[in-house]
């Protein structure tokens, strides 16, 4: 039998999609190479050529989904004029991608806690965070409203919507409360936006005194 070449990016793609087959019905602990490439129908020596192993597979799926996530996140900033709706847009465009699929952000979601929890993964759960921090800031570096300057360094900035996009799906996905979760998208982008003009309200402590 005469196997289809096809190019390794494509079968990367369609290894990526069949972890994830795999681990819908049976969970991350089934998707071994074996059952990743048999589910893709190809020979366990492609998953090899494809991945140097199950890690760089899974850091590939969550490299992916941050890209397609933060992607629609930007297409919904782009369309706006001033930070706190640039910001609530980005939450809100990443909160509806988890609410189209909520079983595969579930899964994603359960593979970052895995990974951090692993000795040998943890780099996986540590790189993720910081791309999506490192996305998040590019994206408010490229967008930056003239009525709206941003005085807040945009790393902290960055931190604190990956923080509020990551605690928002979290608690969608526990509740699938649609109305708690868009108050949550305007109050986080409220607070943001505020502190990231007035970042003097971040610099003294509650228990300190105030300046005279």
């Amino acid at each position: 039998m005469v196997r289809e070449h096809r190019p390794a990016a494509e079968r990367r793609e369609q290894l990526l999609d069949a972890a994830v087959a795999v681990m819908r019905v049976g969970g991350i602990s089934a998707a071994t190479t074996r059952a990743v490439a048999d589910q893709a129908g190809l020979p366990q020596g492609a998953f090899h050529y494809c991945f140097g192993s199950k890690d760089e597979l899974f850091a590939a799926l969550l490299d992916r989904e941050l890209d397609a996530s933060l992607g629609q996140a930007w297409v919904a900033v782009a369309a706006t004029d001033d930070l706190e709706s640039g910001i609530a847009a980005a939450l809100r465009a990443i909160l509806d991608r988890v609410r189209t699929d909520p079983e595969y952000h579930l899964l994603t979601a359960e593979l970052v806690d895995v990974a951090a929890r692993t000795p040998e993964l943890v780099h996986v759960a540590r790189r993720e965070h910081t791309a999506y921090v490192d996305q998040a800031e590019a994206m408010l570096h490229r967008w930056r409203a003239d009525d709206s300057p941003v005085a807040l360094d945009p790393r902290t900035l960055a931190e604190g919507l990956v923080a509020a996009a990551t605690g928002i799906m979290a608690g969608w996905l526990s509740t699938r409360d649609d109305r708690a979760a868009e108050g949550s998208v305007a109050l986080f982008a409220a607070g943001l936006a505020r502190v990231a003009t007035e970042p003097t309200t971040l610099a003294r402590p509650v228990n300190d005194p105030p300046v005279q």
